[in-house]
């Protein structure tokens, strides 16, 4: 049950990559694009985000937060291109981050990083023995 503990921290890390990864690849098999506007701006740990607002087919508002280097803005436009989920309206996430390669997104780095995590942890358990 000890042995558990040690490898939680790397468990927690791939496992929210794994989950965030399942969201994007829903996303890239049913999404569907539609025109969204950058709202306000938020701060979370000390880390500017954007609010994009985008309406679903029903007309329906919602809304997505996204770090501005994955608006895929040019200049000073304002609309951003965004991909929602039909069955799930607030599963969304833009054009630019479903474009990337799944390892160059904030899921992909989090996968690997709990894989780094289970590495460095049975090192050092190798190492202690």
């Amino acid at each position: 049950m000890g042995i558990f503990f040690v490898y939680l921290p790397a468990l927690v890390t791939l496992g929210l990559g794994i989950f965030g990864l399942g969201d994007v690849r829903i996303l890239r098999r049913r999404g569907v694009r539609t025109e969204g506007r950058c709202g306000g701006t938020s701060w979370n740990a000390n880390i500017a985000s954007i609010d994009v607002i985008y309406r679903d087919k029903s007309g329906e508002r919602h809304y997505v937060t996204i770090a501005p280097e994955d608006l895929g803005l040019v200049g000073d436009e304002s609309i951003v291109r965004v991909v929602y989920d039909p069955l799930k309206p607030n599963r969304a996430t833009t054009e630019t981050i479903l474009k990337k390669s799944i390892w160059k997104t904030q899921e992909g780095y989090l996968v690997i990083v709990g894989l780094c995590i289970a590495a460095v942890v049975t090192a050092a358990i190798a190492g202690s023995h």
